[in-house]
């Protein structure tokens, strides 16, 4: 379909039991390069409707394909996400697209873009972060169909971080700690996976990205803290 891209791969069969691939090393053409383009390792690129003929070939043989690119199916994309967001935070955009009869969520060939990543910034996979106060305008386009979604970003002030999880572990085993910030309205935020996570005592235990507690073989206490916008709280787990 139009404003799609697929992979070709050239194969040659020197013998009746042999097959050699020569994707990286032919020669590639495109008949009508309006309708389709194929970059120099067999990527080809749908450019408008109609038909157009890719041409592989090398000293020993040459192989065609008949391509026909048609009109998108996709009639509408919907961006599903957070409209508000604080500063620091990320939420995984989502792009929802409507076609004859169905709607589905697609991953590949989506681009994202962000009318002010100043503010919020968007990445190639849809990952929405919240760079500071303010509204942008996030936009999907697929298949040459293009949504958009208006993000609003708010400062938010944490007073400080607590845990929940097991402390008190046997040597060898692991737990999992929940980080939650309170805010200066009174209200709480779980931040596990948005927070800075970090063993102040890595030889008795070692901390990952969100928050799972791995100890070690050696007896005592590790110190975990989390530090979120500015703001560092602590837990110590005793191995035992």
């Amino acid at each position: 379909m139009v404003g799609q891209t697929g992979q070709l791969n050239a194969v040659e069969r020197p013998s009746a039991t042999t097959t050699l691939d020569v994707t990286t090393t032919a020669t590639w053409d495109s008949s009508n390069p309006g309708v389709a383009t194929v970059s120099t390792s067999g990527l080809v690129t749908a450019v408008a409707t109609g038909v157009t003929i890719i041409k592989a070939s090398d000293p020993v043989a040459t192989g065609t394909l008949v391509l026909t690119v048609v009109a998108s199916s996709v009639k509408s994309l919907l961006i599903v996400g957070p409209a508000t967001i604080p500063t620091g935070q990320t939420s995984q955009l989502t792009a929802s697209v409507s076609t004859t009869g169905s709607r589905q969520v697609v991953t590949g060939g989506v681009v994202w873009q962000s009318s002010n990543p100043s503010i919020a910034a968007v990445s190639d996979t849809g990952i929405l972060t919240a760079m500071s106060k303010g509204t942008a305008t996030i936009t999907a386009s697929y298949q040459g169909v293009v949504g958009t979604l208006t993000v609003s970003v708010s400062d938010i002030t944490v007073t400080s971080i607590y845990f929940y999880g097991t402390t008190t572990v046997t040597r060898g085993l692991t737990t999992q700690l929940t980080a939650t910030a309170t805010l200066a309205d009174g209200s709480a935020r779980i931040v596990t996976n948005v927070a800075v996570w970090q063993s102040l005592n890595t030889d008795i235990a070692t901390v990952s990205s969100n928050g799972l507690v791995t100890t070690l073989s050696t007896a005592g206490t590790a110190t975990i803290t989390a530090t979120y916008l500015g703001i560092t709280g602590s837990v110590d787990i005793v191995v035992n």
